[in-house]
Parts: C-alpha cells; sequence; structure tokens
C-alpha cells in the first residue's frame, strides 16, 4: 500500500468537496478500515496546532475518551491501532486517525489552534509518558 492512493484520495476530495459514495467505497477498498470509524474520529474532531514562531504544524485528532492523537500527515499516529497493526504486525499502513486527518485537511473541516512553540516541546514530552 503506498502512500499514492492517500494522496489520490485527497486529490479527490479536494476535487468533489464532499464525502460521497466514490469516497465512501474508496476508503472502504483501498485501506481496509471500516469508514463509519473513520466518519467517528472525523466527527470527534481534528485540530491543526501551528506553533509560534517557528511555523511548526502539528494536527490532533480526537479519539475515543477523551484520547487524543498526534498524526503526522500520511506518516504516523500515535495511537494503539497505528503501533499494533502497522508498526508490529504489518496488517496495513494506516489507521482510522490518518485518513480522518486526510478527509478533515480536505474539506478544510477543521480547528486551528496557534500555540507557543514550548507546547510542542511539553506535547511531545507527554506522548513520551504514554509508552
Amino acid at each position: 500500500m503506498s502512500k499514492d492512493l492517500l494522496f489520490e484520495m485527497q486529490t479527490l476530495i479536494v476535487k468533489k468537496g464532499i464525502i460521497d459514495d466514490e469516497i465512501i467505497n474508496f476508503i472502504n477498498t483501498n485501506f481496509a478500515i471500516n469508514f463509519e470509524k473513520v466518519l467517528e474520529s472525523f466527527s470527534r474532531g481534528v485540530i491543526k496546532n501551528i506553533y509560534k514562531p517557528s511555523e511548526r504544524i502539528s494536527w490532533i485528532v480526537k479519539g475515543e475518551k477523551k484520547n487524543k492523537h498526534l498524526v503526522y500527515p500520511k506518516l504516523y499516529c500515535s495511537c494503539q491501532e497505528f503501533y499494533k497493526n502497522v508498526v508490529i504486525n504489518r496488517k496495513r499502513n494506516y489507521c482510522k486517525h490518518i485518513i480522518a486527518q486526510i478527509l478533515s485537511e480536505s474539506l478544510g473541516e477543521y480547528n486551528i489552534k496557534e500555540l507557543e512553540d514550548k507546547r510542542y516541546y511539553i506535547m511531545i514530552k507527554e506522548l513520551e509518558s504514554k509508552f
């Protein structure tokens, strides 16, 4: 599974501007991820953090039970599913949070937070303490 599919999905969503049956089928067929689970993650919310003054960007996808997952688009997610199914078992290349982030970014449906650079380092330390 290549990143090309993610770019293809993103291009399709941007072009259409909506989530329709074609996009749902594309996700279900190409990513072996249940679209309903992606939609749940998308609906809980996605945040684009912009750190100042560096202009570094991170994405957060809200998970179940107030969990928040750090997502580097098309590359990495801090969730257990990504670690288990992508890193360890190599069952798939992406998790529902990565797909939800792409949906959110492509449709322009996310919140923006501007934070000081030091907040980025605090967030990374908090993630490290989870593992």
